[in-house]
């Protein structure tokens, strides 16, 4: 009798586990049951939404279902995270982060979330290359110009940047902190009228996304100085690099900008590893890679896994943050 017992126990257990197996597979059959929707932080029509965009169009078809894209635009991207922390961890809302939310406890101390710990990491999506321009009437032809007229004159050269925080701005602060330089910095609302006032004279050099600068280096009405990069930029081949340019300081760091996908904590394992299956698959389609070179964005190193991304995230946060500790920049309210 007590053999029979024990043997039942058995056989009631072993159903138990094999009923919750196949829940647990029927969960992460059926994922997504609906569209999913992509928060972006900053408005449309600027770099952030023709990247979300995209990323929608081509995600769908590995997901099952359309992806949407919203704005939650503010406060540096950082409306749109902590609206994203805040929903229910589901997979149903995702969001689309870039690294000026690494700096948020620094320059957005106010905001009620944790960028690193409300936000669970799935993986990039693209990296940015950035250059530093001039305007065709300065006499700045290297970045090894830069340094020599901001010794001999410290706080006459004027950085601009498309806002405080950014990557344009946090670029501008490395330079200096790194090369031992004095430089002024002008932050603006975006990127489109820095490029004007570099054009126009007002403003000496500008640290800007590729796309952006492109069209007026090809027009001839900006002068490229130096990519800030470790290897040459694909669509601008004749700039050279730092290391080329002699800059020793910043030896081997990649300063392009980035985007990757991120879900609120508490997200089902299951989920995750779905979205980030979805990303690997729409970046192995031609016609995204084709998309996105086309406005300057560069595809991620494999393997691009939600791990590798969030040791990313983790020096991004250590790097940046040190960088505004060292240069005192006050918090923004």
């Amino acid at each position: 009798m007590h053999l029979f017992k024990r043997d039942l126990t058995a056989l009631i257990l072993a159903s138990a586990t094999l009923s919750w197996g196949a829940m647990a597979s029927d969960q992460e059959a059926v994922y997504p049951q609906r569209p999913v929707t992509l928060v972006i932080g900053f408005p449309a029509g600027g770099n952030a939404d023709a990247l979300a965009r995209l990323l929608a169009r081509y995600m769908g078809p590995p997901l099952g279902q359309k992806v949407i894209v919203q704005y939650k635009p503010g406060a540096g991207g950082n409306i749109g995270a902590e609206y994203v922390a805040r929903t229910t961890p589901d997979g149903y809302t995702i969001f689309l982060g870039a690294r000026p939310h690494t700096i948020h406890k620094t320059m957005y101390g106010h905001m009620k979330y944790d960028f690193s710990r409300d936000l669970v990491p799935v993986g990039l999506v693209a990296t940015v290359p950035f250059i530093m321009v001039t305007g065709t009437h300065t006499p700045i032809a290297t970045v090894q110009d830069v340094v020599r007229i901001a010794r001999t004159y410290p706080g006459v050269l004027r950085c601009a940047s498309s806002g405080v925080g950014t990557t344009s701005h946090l670029l501008c602060e490395l330079l200096q902190q790194e090369l031992d330089i004095d430089i002024e910095h002008v932050p603006y609302n975006g990127g489109a009228q820095p490029l004007i006032d570099v054009m126009g004279g007002r403003i000496d050099i500008y640290i800007s996304t590729v796309a952006e600068a492109q069209p007026h280096i090809q027009a001839g009405k900006l002068r490229p100085v130096v990519a800030m990069s470790s290897v040459r930029i694909s669509a601008m081949p004749s700039v050279p690099t730092l290391d080329e340019a002699g800059v020793s300081e910043l030896s081997g760091l990649e300063l392009g900008g980035w985007s990757g996908l991120l879900v609120p904590a508490g997200t089902p394992p299951h989920v995750i590893a779905k979205l980030n299956q979805s990303i690997n698959a729409a970046l192995l389609d031609p016609n995204l890679h084709d998309a996105m070179a086309q406005l300057s964005f560069a595809t991620p190193r494999q393997p691009n896994t939600p791990m590798a991304f969030k040791a990313l995230i983790v020096e991004e946060t250590e790097r940046w943050n040190g960088v505004l500790r060292m240069r005192n920049i006050k918090p923004l309210h």
